[in-house]
């Protein structure tokens, strides 16, 4: 069943880029639209729509959502009962702060940290045979389980707010972030249903830009960067040169923007078609002008809730010097963790903690800052080399490729009939854009505006018919549908 499961994975009929997912949209949405004046079947139609979304990659993944969120129901009910008797709400929000991160670590982490044991015992001399558990990882569970210590906190803080059931469900269902996120915020996404807006477009014309942009960057960018570059290059890196070897590292950091971030606009698109604001989850995070600033804009879902719910309870930077930098490595160590059970995320996120400590460590010398070409040069040149072992199967293969680099099989600069001058000149387009994003947003949907409806439905049919012949073959996944 697992390898079935994993075949099914890769040629998924209900992504949000298959044709199918397409052609349900536009019997969904004319149904929803059309129950805006019923707040409540609204509701009702959303859950059992992600529920169904859900259960299309197994049906045992939905009993397992439908079963975690009525203990989440459960939890806030009992914080809520205890806080109307006037005790206090502590024991229920541990219990389920426990609950949520050991269900995290036995569906995600437990072979890891089995095999972790067993290997750290051996080299000791002890022998152990740590039992063996069968467990297959549901699709977006770290999301999930984030999204349900919001709640659980949110309500913690203030037990009156504990949520009915039917919220509840729909809040961890809400199928355009069930799968990869953004991470929803209980207290954002319970004020919008508390708003009570109808169910109908928002910002109509920029939700239909977004998505365009986003099956765009999907499509054709991200899946021709992994098809010319990341895939066979990381796959036999010892027959590289080196030229190659550093085109597909800097086509790996573009690929994995472009695919994440053209995901984000995808969603971002849908929940306004649905009357909701996602949190925004990227900043241009290759503007960044060093390593802080780059998680300040790089899926900032993700960072903010590290900052609010793992560094600041450790004290942030209230204790000293000192203890803000142990605070920022174990920051750094989650995040890296929560991206997956292998050392090489683990050395992703230290790499990225050394990184951030070594800025508060030249920040305490009173270093001069770097010009900001020079900073931002620097800081995606650090993230590039990072990425490595982030898309790396292995560290001994993350070291093949940064070694190759050095000890080429071949001339170094010899092109090994890669394309590496229209990466080049992607590359250059990318950090244009990206300096313009605003502007070419903002311009865009004026223009659709314009043109009107029936013009810019066109637009966007021949725009999308050239995606889809120029895009790969069969559906691609998306890379964070891992996590």
């Amino acid at each position: 069943w697992q390898d079935s499961l994993t075949c099914k994975s890769e040629n998924l009929t209900m992504s949000f880029v298959s044709p199918e997912f397409g052609w349900l949209c536009l019997v969904f949405f004319p149904l929803y639209w059309g129950l805006k004046k019923y707040a409540q079947a609204q509701h009702h139609l959303l859950i059992i729509s992600g529920y169904a979304l859900y259960a299309s990659w197994a049906p045992q993944f939905a009993l397992l959502l439908a079963t975690y969120s009525l203990l989440v129901w459960l939890l806030g009910v009992w914080m809520h009962g205890r806080f109307r008797l006037g005790r206090p709400v502590s024991v229920p929000l541990a219990l389920g702060l426990w609950a949520a991160g050991l269900f995290l670590l036995t569906v995600k982490y437990y072979e890891f940290l089995r095999a972790t044991a067993q290997a750290l015992l051996g080299a000791v001399g002890l022998s152990s045979a740590l039992p063996l558990v069968d467990v297959v990882t549901p699709v977006g569970v770290s999301f999930f389980t984030f999204q349900a210590i919001t709640y659980l906190v949110w309500v913690g803080q203030g037990p009156a707010r504990a949520r009915s059931l039917k919220d509840v469900l729909l809040f961890l269902s809400f199928w355009p972030t069930l799968f990869a996120g953004p991470i929803l915020r209980a207290a954002t996404f319970f004020g919008q249903i508390d708003a009570k807006r109808p169910g109908r477009p928002r910002k109509a014309m920029s939700a239909l830009y977004l998505i365009m942009l986003g099956l765009t960057q999907k499509m054709l960018l991200s899946s021709w960067l992994a098809e010319q570059f990341v895939d066979p290059v990381f796959r036999l890196p010892e027959q590289t040169s080196g030229l190659v070897l550093t085109a597909s590292m800097v086509a790996y950091s573009l690929q994995i923007f472009l695919d994440f971030g053209g995901y984000t606009l995808i969603v971002t698109g849908l929940g306004l078609l649905l009357g909701y604001e996602l949190p925004v989850n990227f900043r241009q995070p290759y503007l960044a002008r060093n390593l802080q600033d780059f998680w300040a804009r790089w899926h900032v879902s993700l960072s903010s809730f590290i900052r609010d719910y793992i560094y600041i309870p450790l004290g942030g930077n209230r204790l000293g010097w000192y203890r803000t930098q142990l605070n920022v490595m174990a920051g750094m160590f989650i995040s890296g963790m929560w991206h997956g059970a292998n050392w090489t995320f683990i050395v992703w996120g230290l790499l990225h903690g050394v990184g951030v400590v070594a800025l508060h460590v030249m920040r305490r010398l009173d270093w001069p800052q770097w010009p900001l070409p020079f900073a931002r040069l620097a800081t995606f040149a650090f993230v590039t080399l990072a990425w490595v072992f982030f898309r790396a199967d292995s560290i001994d293969q993350a070291w093949s490729v940064l070694l190759g680099v050095f000890n080429s099989p071949t001339a170094w600069w010899h092109w090994q009939g890669k394309p590496v001058g229209y990466l080049a000149l992607l590359l250059a387009v990318f950090w244009v854009l990206s300096l313009n994003a605003r502007r070419c947003q903002a311009g865009t949907v004026r223009a659709m505006r314009r043109l009107g409806w029936i013009a810019t439905c066109l637009g966007m049919g021949a725009v999308l018919h050239l995606v889809v012949a120029l895009g790969p073959e069969g559906v691609p996944g998306f890379i964070y549908y891992r996590f």
